[in-house]
């Protein structure tokens, strides 16, 4: 069995080959040179940690050797032979398979500047060194993209004596992910802090290089700084499947039990594109933490068994800023209707359910932890709108909001800025 891709949803495919009885070889294939790490660590305490940053192992060699996997770091999938069985690596290996798991998850989305050079993004312990050293030496950053990346980034260095600057399109940053109550909570909660947001503007172009850096902006002006991070959004790790036979759309196109549209070959987490899914309302691809972990066990237990259950776990979210912890479960949809049923927002917990008709799609809260639970399962299980207010015993609704469907982070660029 070959898994492609040592990340947080290739391991868990390996545990749940594991769990499911899969008693034969496992081989991992990852392109990093570092032992699988926690990622979502760079963007949040590692970031400002003291000294050298200690990246959180996801597995120890004890671990793995304990439970059969073979991990080849530095093996670059560049090929799939779905006609011989092989995965193709840039070193000129060629490992066999019985079957394949694609858990290759995605990249930062890049800009150059005018000069041709690509501008810094946080993905590896490599772009981590990169910021921490900019951010000591400049004490400024500039961040294209109001994601969750990029506001965590800014969360963290604004903390620390760095001048920050958001830069973004969208006036109302984060309004599909956490909807527009929440949305504007947090926006005001990076303005509490210091952080500059340019919001409602698009970046132009970028020139220069670290030291000096002009960013043109859509309403005429010219923003000067020292060092530019992007984090304008991700796309899938899939062009190496390119020619092989396997369908793919924006990432590898799987049903509901993680086919994909060749046999023997299945993809899990971020790279996947789930054709349905009861709690999302098209084909689309997930690019949480949890959701990687949650699907990549979920395919490893389908290959081992033979079986094709289908994945219903309901996505979710954390992100932490400033102290406070947002989670997210369901995703909010165009035309909710949002209702604060606990707490209040100019409180540092609180809670609020989204959902539209008798159908609720989603639940997003500051802290409040031990409540999300209920509402957690009342997602799984498809629970009504008025299931989830007879929880609380609320029945006035506090806002309205329809967030535009496609709208992300990558919007804040103009087509004339050239993407790499």
């Amino acid at each position: 069995m070959v898994i492609v891709g040592a990340s947080a949803a290739g391991l868990s495919a390996a545990d749940g080959l594991r769990e499911g009885g899969y008693d034969g070889r496992i081989v991992i294939l990852g392109d990093e040179q570092h032992e699988p790490y926690d990622r979502p660590t760079l963007s949040k305490k590692l970031l400002v940690s003291q000294g050298e940053p200690q990246l959180h192992a996801l597995r120890t060699p004890e671990r793995l050797e304990a439970d059969g996997v073979t991990l080849l770091l530095g093996h670059r999938a560049v090929g799939l032979d779905v006609d011989r069985h092989y995965v193709v690596t840039e070193n000129g290996d060629a490992v066999p398979w019985d079957a394949v798991i694609i858990t290759t998850g995605s990249r930062p989305r890049t800009l150059v500047t005018t000069e041709a050079e690509t501008l810094p993004v946080l993905r590896t312990p490599a772009d981590l060194g990169l910021l921490r050293e900019a951010a000591a030496r400049y004490g400024q950053v500039t961040l294209i993209g109001a994601g969750l990346i990029g506001l965590e980034i800014a969360s963290s260095l604004s903390g620390h004596h760095v001048e920050v600057t958001v830069i973004n399109d969208l006036e109302l940053p984060l309004r599909n992910i956490l909807g527009e109550p929440v949305a504007e909570q947090v926006r005001e909660l990076h303005r509490r802090h210091g952080v500059d947001l340019l919001l409602g503007v698009s970046v132009e172009s970028v020139s220069g290089g670290p030291g000096s850096y002009s960013v043109q902006l859509s309403d005429g002006s010219t923003h000067r700084t020292s060092f530019v991070l992007v984090g304008i959004g991700v796309e899938a790790n899939d062009e190496w499947l390119d020619g092989s036979g396997v369908a793919l759309d924006a990432g590898v196109v799987v049903d509901a039990a993680g086919r994909a549209s060749v046999p023997g070959v299945w993809a899990a987490g971020d790279v996947a594109r789930l054709l349905s899914h009861p709690s999302l309302p098209e084909s689309t691809r997930v690019e949480h933490w949890t959701h990687a972990i949650e699907h990549g066990r979920h395919v490893g237990l389908n290959v081992a068994r033979g079986s094709h259950a289908d994945y219903a776990a309901v996505p979710y979210f954390w992100t932490e800023q400033y102290g406070r912890r947002f989670h997210g479960y369901g995703r909010i949809r165009p035309g909710d209707t949002a209702q604060l049923v606990e707490g209040a927002l100019d409180e540092e917990e609180y809670l609020v359910l989204y959902g539209s008709g008798e159908k609720l799609h989603a639940v997003v809260s500051c802290g409040c932890v031990r409540s999300l639970r209920g509402y957690r399962k009342l997602l799984e299980r498809n629970g009504t709108w008025r299931e989830a207010l007879d929880l609380t015993g609320h029945t006035a609704p506090i806002h309205t909001t329809s967030p535009p469907t496609p709208a992300d982070a990558t919007t804040n660029v103009r087509k004339n800025v050239e993407a790499s």
